[in-house]
């Protein structure tokens, strides 16, 4: 099945929390309901009346599927003498003429909201702005068809125009896409929402806003919590960590549940949780409550590998040591790299030293290098490895000889000198091998 883009021009996406992410555009809720137009113009597929049909019901998926949002909306009629396009004039309109071939040929409709610069809230760290008008243009080469004509098996390679603009309302209320195209979008809370960035012929399940959608709008519009570590909390580094929590609620809520990822929860509004087991963890944050205006609500916030813990670095399971070495070619020896790594991003430094007695005649940043001895003798190789765990220093001595290898393809790594830093850093930790050595 071919997919074609449904694409939003109105802003730059945040990371998600669970699929949802957000334009930074948001209407007043004081503006409700949202008025809106139809262009002045007819589309080959779709009266007019059919349409302003279509996107009523495609408005009002969000508004019946997020009733806690007080999400409202009227429409105003067809605007005599609007050709469409995307025109800031304080006037939301659907238009199905693209008057200025804004759209290419895979995109199947746009929205783009005109920011009126007035600043409306801080979620997240990151600032949102108030919209006044959002215009929504169908591409005038698209086949569109009604809902129950799909649903009737009517369709053969015609798109749902209730699909497509539930999507693009979507946008309007300040959603952006649950997944972009060419990212890893298998994860059904992506691929399966709403404002996932695609749809194909014949297909109605956008009419729907699921569950992901809602958590987003409710992040907008109605009761919700979002969390970060506290500005006293580091959310990288050895065990144990502790780490406390700051909460921000539009709302206060009745009930709380986080969940820490370790196995571990609590039900404090603000609480420290210390790990004690390396790994990426992702915590969520369940909130609930009841009231006259939205009845019974439940949301939850995830940070996916929001905290990363980890342990000194040391050898992979059935290795002794943190590298060995297999002789290449010549005065060349293939270093072996046996560090632990089953924790992403616990290893962030790592530097070999190569030591001629006491001499340090090369310092080399690279996972396993090739290492060009030069000449024959007696050398001790240093590999120190570092990371928010903390450090590790492994040491061999080797004797270079000068001898042919059996060259066959092998992989090869690249061999990129140390920031000064850096080098500084791990000079001291060889020190502190040659020291113990020593003793």
């Amino acid at each position: 099945m071919s997919m074609l883009a449904l694409l939003t021009l109105s802003g730059t996406l945040t990371n998600p929390a669970l699929a949802w992410s957000h334009t930074y555009k948001v209407w007043n809720t004081e503006n409700f309901p949202i008025e809106w137009w139809l262009a002045d113009r007819e589309d080959d597929w779709v009266t007019p009346e059919e349409a302003a049909g279509a996107i009523s019901t495609a408005i009002d998926n969000w508004v019946t599927g997020a009733p806690c949002a007080t999400l409202s909306h009227s429409y105003q009629g067809v605007r005599e003498g609007h050709n469409g396009g995307f025109i800031a004039d304080s006037a939301h309109t659907y238009s199905f003429e693209d008057a200025l071939d804004e759209l290419d040929g895979g995109t199947l409709a746009a929205n783009v909201c005109f920011e009126a610069g007035e600043f409306a809230f801080s979620l997240d760290g990151e600032n949102y702005y108030y919209s006044y008008d959002c215009d929504v243009v169908y591409n005038d080469t698209t086949p569109w068809m009604l809902a129950e004509d799909i649903d009737a098996g009517l369709c053969t390679n015609e798109y749902s125009l209730e699909s497509v603009t539930t999507h693009e309302t979507g946008h309007l209320l300040g959603m952006g896409h649950s997944c972009e195209e060419g990212e890893s979008c298998d994860d059904p809370d992506l691929r399966y929402a709403t404002m996932y960035w695609s749809t194909g012929p014949c297909d109605n399940y956008q009419n729907e806003v699921k569950d992901d959608d809602i958590e987003g709008v409710y992040a907008l519009y109605g009761p919700y919590c979002s969390f970060e570590a506290s500005a006293e909390s580091n959310r990288y580094g050895g065990t144990p960590l502790e780490v406390c929590f700051d909460v921000e609620c539009n709302e206060p809520p009745e009930n709380i549940l986080w969940d820490f990822g370790d196995g571990n929860t609590s039900t404090d509004l603000e609480p420290c949780h210390t790990y004690t087991e390396k790994g990426q963890w992702t915590v969520n944050l369940t909130t609930s409550g009841s009231g006259d205006q939205c009845g019974d609500w439940e949301n939850t916030r995830r940070e996916r590998a929001y905290i990363l813990v980890c342990e000194q670095p040391e050898p992979a399971a059935g290795f002794d040591g943190l590298f060995t070495y297999s002789h290449h070619d010549g005065t060349t020896y293939q270093m072996i790299n046996q560090t632990d790594t089953t924790v992403y991003g616990c290893i962030d430094e790592i530097q070999w030293d190569v030591f001629k007695g006491d001499e340090l005649v090369q310092s080399i940043s690279a996972w396993s290098p090739k290492i060009d001895f030069g000449e024959e003798g007696t050398y001790r190789v240093v590999l120190n490895v570092g990371g928010p765990g903390g450090y590790s220093a492994g040491e061999l001595t080797i004797d270079i000889e000068d001898k042919p290898g059996e060259v066959s393809g092998g992989w090869t790594c690249s061999v990129a000198p140390m920031s000064a830093g850096l080098i500084s850093l791990v000079i001291g930790l060889s020190a502190a091998v040659r020291r113990r050595d020593e003793d």
